[in-house]
C-alpha cells in the first residue's frame, strides 16, 4: 500500500525540509520520540543521510502499520515492527530506488520506553 497521494507521488519523495514543513508538529515529534528504536546502525552512528532516509521513509511506515497485523505484548510488537519496516522499506525502493545504508538494528530499551509510555501504533 502506498502512503497517502497528499504526502506523496510516484515521481516525488519529499525532501527533508518538505516532510518537515508538511509533516505537523505532533507527527515530527512522534517521529523523533521513535527513531532511536528503528534508526539504530550496526556501527552506533545515525548520519545526516539516515536521518534524511528516515524522514523520507516516515510516510511509508506510517501506511505499513494500517496493513501489518500485530499481536500483543512486547514479542509480537517487536515482530510486528520488523515486518512493519521490512514492508515499508520495500515500497520505498520500488518506488524510489533507496535502499538503508546499513542493516536497521532495533534499540530494545528505547522499543521497550515508547511501548510502555505512549505505545505503538
Amino acid at each position: 500500500m502506498k502512503p497517502e497521494q497528499s504526502t506523496l507521488s510516484a515521481d516525488s519523495v519529499p525532501s527533508a525540509e518538505q516532510f518537515l514543513r508538511q509533516a505537523g508538529d505532533e507527527d515530527v515529534l512522534r517521529f523523533l520520540r521513535r527513531l532511536p528504536i528503528f534508526a539504530g546502525q550496526e556501527d552506533g552512528r545515525i548520519t545526516l543521510s539516515d536521518l534524511i532516509f528516515e524522514m523520507q521513509l516516515w510516510p511509508y511506515v506510517k501506511s505499513a502499520w494500517s496493513e501489518v497485523e500485530g499481536s500483543p505484548g512486547i514479542p509480537g510488537r517487536l515482530l510486528q515492527l520488523t515486518r512493519v519496516y521490512k514492508t515499508a522499506e520495500a515500497d520505498f525502493e520500488k518506488e524510489t530506488g533507496k535502499t538503508r545504508r546499513l542493516p536497521r538494528v532495533i534499540d530494545l530499551p528505547a522499543f521497550i520506553d515508547v511501548y510502555s509510555t505512549e505505545g505503538l501504533p
